[in-house]
């Protein structure tokens, strides 16, 4: 009998450390799904944290959701062709802490556009997205680095 005991309790321990992070590759994952119906600037505006750090493409970082928000409003006013881009990602791994609040994923993204002209254009890269436990139990992001990949 007492050797069945360690194996009741590992096999019971495994899903429940499992369980948080596939609550946050599905929160990952519906991030993508409503940047791709919704449009980038709002899913990201959806799903950072007041205090979020955002580093990536060639501007420097934007700290903080307001600058966000007003960086991501005089983007959309200077590029007439906004819409009709799409910003998808697929996480490949994630962690989170042993308490839950805190996590990370890992992915790559694709980004497509449609150019003035009608010509399509895609690049490719990876992020890194750190991920913190809301009050409500959600996870909303607060740091979000990425790059493109060479071509």
């Amino acid at each position: 009998m007492r050797s069945i005991w360690p194996a009741v309790v590992l096999g019971l321990a495994v899903p429940a450390m499992a369980a948080p992070r596939d609550d946050l590759l599905a929160t990952d994952r519906a991030f993508s799904a409503m940047s791709v119906a919704q449009g980038r600037h709002h899913a990201f505006l959806a799903y950072m944290t007041d205090d979020v750090r955002l580093y990536q493409g060639a501007h420097l970082p934007i700290l903080g959701k307001d600058a966000a928000r007003a960086y991501f409003a005089a983007e959309e006013n200077a590029d007439p062709v906004y819409a009709k881009q799409k910003l998808e990602w697929s996480p490949l791994e994630a962690e989170v802490s042993g308490d839950g609040s805190l996590g990370f994923t890992r992915g790559t993204w694709t980004y497509t556009e449609r150019k003035a002209d009608g010509a399509l254009a895609t690049s490719t890269g990876y992020y890194v997205t750190e991920w913190r436990k809301q009050p409500d139990g959600q996870y909303k992001f607060c740091l979000d680095i990425g790059g493109a990949d060479k071509h």
